[in-house]
């Protein structure tokens, strides 16, 4: 009998169902699809409403999580082997996020592997994860995949031999977009950003002065007043200057080697008129939609394709179809069932002691054989070039203990320096001191060198004469920002005209 699967995507205003019949031979058949609101954002109602239709209850589900519940890292590894990404990929992640991971699911794919392993990874809440679960009890019979939106749909398109080089995938939904950014066929970057339909929507209705029904009715028009079609663009300029930096940073880090050569749009939002053009304007490529189910060949009955929208439904589609195997894209319902499973193998405190040291025994062993010889040359290496950089840095130093520490405390006394007067207790900026100097001295004055220590400063120059001198330091005795103002030892006059001279000068408290 063939398997029925139901794709079930669950965004922020609205639950939209696909549910499919998958036969032996691997054919798809659609055998029905809803959109539902979800008013306010109650989930629980618009479920309720999908599942009183009986054709959706008991199937196989797969769904996925909204990309801006997630967080995403990159991090290198030194190993190939997918046992021992699984067993440290925590390890490495745990100083660059602030959550405990114990409240966290991670899951990951690859993106290179020359000469590490480069991870990909996502970070969902479990909490997030054990609530869908709950969520959809009682009305499929398992929640087989939790994915992440966007990803099920763009690894489809990608088996399309014209994806394969580098693309951008955008869905737009009600009120967030999700862009996923491609290249030699692996994801490289999932990025969010707070822009949907609803936000051109609003946007228009503040600019005509109108309720935001009306709004998306004059938006969907095909004759738009110019006001509108001028907040569309202002709209829309906005977020495609948020995917323009997004991918000038991917390209300086050099997660991607070149622009996306094909751009795809899809999600409700994707229907907002004038926006396709202004993102292809300015990545200077064509932007265009999706229809998995002609690309995939899937079977839609006529009575059924009549009201069918790609743009809609296509993600429910991509979800009903994704492959249920190992590396067809993220899965955090599986994370979640080895996390139970770990915790009911771990109850008796015995076992939990016998398993921590087996653990620790694990990664001991890990340690050992990574730390080979070549890895110890690298690492001595790498210390002679921090410490040649020091020196170069601060050529008086004598003992190179902690080269990142001394660095950094170089750095934040040239920072304090800079900025202001170090330790002393004036907000003056060294710009305000310079300032305070020129508009007390007299035009002759020539400054030669300016040097600021805690609250004092050395002042080295050249004036006319020792009178011209003399009216300098009564000048600034009597400024509200200097205290005093002294001579140095030696003041000497030059041949053919003017007078040379140091002064220190305390900062007022």
């Amino acid at each position: 009998m063939p398997e029925r699967i139901l794709g079930l995507d669950v965004g922020g205003g609205s639950v939209k169902a696909v549910l499919l019949s998958r036969g032996l031979r691997g054919g798809y058949r659609v055998l029905g699809y809803s959109r539902i609101d979800a008013p306010a954002g109650d989930l629980q109602e618009a479920l309720g409403s999908l599942f009183s239709d009986p054709a959706f209850r008991n199937a196989r589900c797969v769904t996925a999580l909204s990309a801006g519940a997630l967080s995403f890292r990159n991090i290198r590894l030194p190993f190939r082997d997918d046992r021992k990404i699984r067993n440290t990929v925590a390890f490495a992640l745990e100083p660059l996020v602030q959550e405990p991971l114990n409240t966290l699911f991670i899951d990951y794919t690859p993106t290179g592997q020359a000469p590490q392993t480069e991870i990909f990874a996502a970070l969902a809440p479990r909490a997030l994860v054990d609530q869908r679960i709950a969520l959809l009890a009682g009305h499929v019979r398992d929640v087989a995949v939790i994915d992440i939106d966007a990803v099920p749909l763009a690894l489809r398109l990608m088996e399309d031999p014209c994806f394969a080089e580098s693309g951008l995938l955008v869905d737009i939904g009600a009120r967030d977009t999700t862009a996923l950014f491609i290249a030699e066929g692996r994801i490289r970057q999932i990025r969010h950003i707070p822009f949907g339909g609803q936000t051109v929507t609003e946007a228009i209705a503040r600019t005509l002065r109108i309720d935001t029904a009306e709004a998306e009715k004059v938006k969907l028009d095909g004759d738009l007043p110019r006001e509108a079609m001028s907040s569309i663009a202002e709209e829309g300029a906005r977020f495609s200057e948020e995917l323009k930096n997004t991918l000038a940073y991917l390209l300086w880090q050099g997660r991607l080697s070149q622009a996306p050569s094909r751009i795809i749009l899809t999600g409700g939002g994707s229907r907002t008129p004038g926006l396709a053009e202004r993102i292809g304007e300015v990545f200077d490529r064509s932007v265009r939609g999706t229809d998995l189910a002609a690309l995939r060949d899937v079977q839609i009955a006529d009575s059924l394709r009549r009201s069918w929208d790609p743009a809609l439904m296509d993600q429910a589609l991509a979800l009903a179809a994704r492959p249920m195997t190992k590396g067809s894209g993220f899965n955090f319902r599986q994370r979640a069932s080895e996390a139970h499973s770990g915790r009911s193998r771990l109850r008796d405190p015995l076992k939990k002691a016998a398993v921590a040291a087996l653990v620790i025994l694990g990664l001991f062993a890990l340690e050992t054989g990574i730390d080979d010889y070549g890895a110890r040359l690298r690492l001595a290496g790498l210390k002679r070039e921090v410490g040649a950089a020091y020196k170069r840095m601060d050529r008086d130093a004598q003992r190179i203990v902690d080269p990142v520490a001394q660095i950094r405390g170089k750095i934040a006394e040239a920072r304090k320096h800079g900025a202001g007067t170090g330790d002393a207790a004036t907000t003056a900026t060294v710009l305000d001191l310079l300032r305070e100097i020129s508009g007390l001295a007299p035009a002759d004055l020539l400054l030669t060198a300016f040097h600021l220590d805690g609250n004092v400063i050395d002042l080295k120059g050249e004036v006319r004469n020792a009178d011209s001198l003399e009216a300098l330091k009564a000048a600034l005795a009597n400024s509200r920002t200097f205290r005093t103002a002294a001579t140095g030892a030696t003041s000497t006059a030059r041949p053919g005209g003017g007078f040379e001279f140091e002064l220190r000068m305390t900062l007022r408290k």
